[in-house]
């Protein structure tokens, strides 16, 4: 049964383990990403991005490290041990604005783009398909998402990996943002042609 994005949003809330993983800091009213990156040399550094929203937002961590350093599973009930639903982004951001469901993933590179970003993405795009599938089963609501994927870097020069208009070669699905040009955007500026429509 669909179900109004405001009611799917609600249920969201209820449903999702935030206790675990939600980002809940703020910055004057800015939700705040923050993720270490490892620089050339082994360095490593924290890096934060704050962005702006209208509406109202879900912001999770799903790699968030537990009290032994280590990840949980995202699906307890599944071995998570090099099989493809251990991958994760760094963030899932579910957005509630204009009585429609965005869903942002997003990750954190610092200087180079490993073939396993698109990995990543596209594990979490299946993740965020199957919270969508299980709640749909269990509670028989129902409600599209619009789901966009990022890679946020410090990359100088970053045509290599990306084309003119900013999208990851290969896929150009996801696109990519230095975090210098992230400074006062809204959440919602992001900008993504390509969104995939999840249900």
């Amino acid at each position: 049964m669909a179900v109004d994005a405001n009611k799917y949003f609600r249920g969201l809330r209820s449903y999702l383990n935030t206790n675990a993983y939600e980002i809940t800091k703020r910055d004057n009213g800015r939700i705040v990403l923050e993720e270490k990156i490892f620089l050339a040399g082994g360095a490593e550094r924290k890096q934060k991005v704050r962005l702006e929203f209208s509406g109202e937002v879900i912001a999770l961590k799903l790699d968030r490290k537990n009290q032994r350093g280590n990840t949980d599973p995202l699906f307890h009930f599944l071995e998570d041990d090099a099989k493809p639903w251990s991958k994760r982004c760094d963030f899932v951001i579910f957005q509630l604005y204009r009585n429609k469901l965005s869903v942002y993933c997003i990750e954190f590179k610092s200087s180079t783009l490993p073939d396993s970003l698109v990995d990543q993405l596209a594990s979490t795009e299946s993740w965020c398909k199957a919270v969508q599938s299980i709640i749909s089963l269990y509670t028989n609501e129902k409600k599209r998402l619009h789901l966009r994927k990022f890679v946020f870097s410090c990359m100088d020069e970053p045509s290599r990996f990306v084309d003119g208009e900013g999208y990851i070669k290969r896929d150009h699905s996801v696109r990519h943002y230095h975090y210098d040009d992230l400074n006062g955007m809204k959440l919602e500026e992001l900008d993504n042609q390509c969104p995939v429509l999840v249900g």
